[in-house]
């Protein structure tokens, strides 16, 4: 009789494991295709655009199932298979950013270019934001984005800072995940066949470069943790950096003071996000002396025209980023780790960004460029999936 028991609970959590990791694999399907479809739509006829989202989702699907049937024999793939991928991504880089910089593919992305006349604007003393791309658009990177691309604008080349943070960012993935062919799949999906992602790194834009930098001075914070009192103080330094770079960050901060919290004394977590308080500040309102407020509270609404088909008595611009913080407030009754860290932080990002895009595809009957905004949360939400894909505790986690 007990054995009989024993079977049927074996077989019962064998069901659940297999649905589990069928949920996992259809939500890394939406995720891809939330940010890749709107490229994908725009270049080609509706038929050939249905088949290669369906050859996508198919692929993702396949490719999650064998991942499982190879991590299951415990053995990891050589880092040769990785260094490969690198390679491919800086042959196309090679390829297509020179093409890029023509704007003959329509009109191309003007992000490197922000980052560019924003810093020649601080070299010769001026307003950054009152500048315009090629485009004609307003600049949006904020402070810390402008000084982490400092260096490479110096050298005459600010894509260059791409392969830098690619690079920290494919070892980021391979401590992160528990086997490195889960690091290649993740990395191969979201990067190599992302359209929209692909397109953004190979044209010198910062936005999935400023997700690689976040994501790395998240874990590095929570690693040093481990260590003693000195080694975070660094560590936080680097991150406040990083927060500085796109507001939509900011929303890390509660789920991040929680599991800080968790780890830590009162006293060293209050010290730790004074200095990641202090250094985003620190950075931040130099540049919009002499009326800081003012003039940060005008560049974060220059982004404001994505919001022009949701109603103004909902006070967009307030109620979307009070609406991403009110979802990380869910961390406050969880145990936190660096995985659901980034979970909340994928839900938040997507409650701010949905919206906006969700109004502009109904009004304009069309996938617009805007839902590659999608990237951070589909990156941030497949980094927990996968890690919980592998079956067990993604390396990095405590």
């Amino acid at each position: 009789m007990a054995l009989g028991t024993l079977r049927n609970d074996g077989k019962c959590l064998a069901k659940q494991a297999a649905s589990f990791r069928l949920r996992l694999t259809l939500g890394v399907c939406v995720a891809w295709s939330l940010c890749s479809v709107a490229p994908i739509w725009k270049y080609f006829s509706h038929p050939k655009a249905a088949f290669a989202t369906f050859v996508g989702v198919v692929s993702i699907a396949v490719g999650m199932y064998s991942l499982d049937r190879l991590n299951r024999n415990g053995r990891q793939i050589g880092l040769a298979w990785l260094l490969l991928l690198f390679l491919v991504l800086t042959g196309i880089f090679t390829v297509l950013y020179p093409i890029s910089l023509k704007h003959t593919l329509n009109r191309g992305s003007d992000r490197e270019d922000a980052l560019r006349i924003e810093l020649v604007a601080i070299r010769h003393h001026q307003y950054p934001y009152d500048a315009r791309t090629f485009l004609g658009n307003p600049p949006t990177p904020l402070p810390g984005a402008l000084l982490l691309a400092a260096p490479f604008f110096a050298i005459g080349h600010i894509a260059w800072q791409n392969f830098l943070w690619l690079a920290l960012f494919f070892y980021f993935t391979i401590r992160f995940f528990r086997y490195r062919a889960t690091a290649l799949f993740f990395l191969a999906v979201f990067l190599l066949f992302s359209p929209a992602n692909l397109n953004d790194f190979t044209s010198g834009g910062d936005y999935l470069t400023n997700f690689f930098y976040f994501a790395i001075a998240v874990a590095v914070f929570i690693l040093s943790l481990n260590g003693s009192f000195y080694a975070s103080i660094p560590a936080a330094v680097f991150l406040g950096l990083t927060l500085s770079s796109r507001s939509i960050y900011l929303v890390v901060l509660i789920p991040l003071l929680v599991l800080t919290s968790q780890r830590t004394t009162r006293l060293r977590t209050t010290i730790f996000f004074v200095v990641v308080l202090a250094v985003a500040a620190a950075v931040t309102l130099p540049i919009f002396m002499p009326h800081p407020v003012t003039h940060l509270l005008r560049q974060l609404s220059q982004n404001s025209g994505k919001l022009r088909y949701i109603p103004d008595s909902l006070h967009p611009r307030w109620t979307l980023p009070f609406l991403g913080f009110i979802v990380t407030c869910v961390s406050f009754f969880v145990r936190m780790d660096m995985r659901r860290l980034f979970l909340i932080f994928s839900i938040s990002s997507f409650a701010m960004i949905a919206p906006p895009v969700a109004t502009l595809v109904i009004q304009m009957r069309k996938l617009p460029y805007e839902c590659a905004y999608f990237s951070i949360s589909v990156l941030s939400f497949s980094l927990w999936a996968l890690s919980r894909y592998e079956g067990g505790q993604a390396h990095s986690t405590n």
